[in-house]
């Protein structure tokens, strides 16, 4: 204990050993929080432009949020349609009863024989007439006439 308590009466040129001691801590403890401020100010400037950067991104991604509600937009969708896929909307004879389905995917579906048959082609106004039939009788069936396919009896 004499030796710690002989610390604060040690005196080199007049002045406490202790007292030196302090100086340098105080010294070192400014040095270290400028030291500190400076490389705050760096990451202070480092998220500015982190900031500058995430506000231009975000605009970036406004504008293209833009342009594609804009591409998206269905009456574009449907000129292109129309231009470049010769669709258009489904004419009133294309549509019919839920209960006449059933008929009208027997009246169209054919054999697979009866489909590699060149006999028999398919053509896209029996298939209208198959329709506007099923329409018009919509709880009778459909009668349905299929070739007979080569080598069946």
């Amino acid at each position: 204990m004499k030796a710690f308590l002989s610390l604060f009466e040690q005196r080199i040129r007049g002045v406490r050993l202790i007292e030196i001691i302090g100086l340098v801590l105080a010294l070192g403890m400014i040095f270290w929080v400028c030291l500190s401020k400076a490389r705050e100010g760096e990451d202070i400037k480092r998220l500015a432009k982190l900031d500058a950067q995430i506000a231009e991104e975000s605009k970036t991604v406004q504008d293209l949020r833009v342009k594609v509600a804009e591409l998206e937009r269905p009456a574009r969708l449907e000129a292109l349609a129309t231009t470049y896929l010769g669709m258009k909307p489904v004419a009133s004879s294309h549509e019919t009863q839920l209960e006449a389905l059933g008929d009208i995917s027997r009246a169209t579906s054919r054999p697979v024989a009866a489909a590699a048959s060149p006999e028999t082609p398919a053509s896209a106004s029996s298939t209208d007439d198959l329709i506007s039939k099923a329409e018009s009788k919509a709880a009778q069936p459909v009668p349905v006439s299929l070739p007979k396919a080569e080598g069946a009896r």
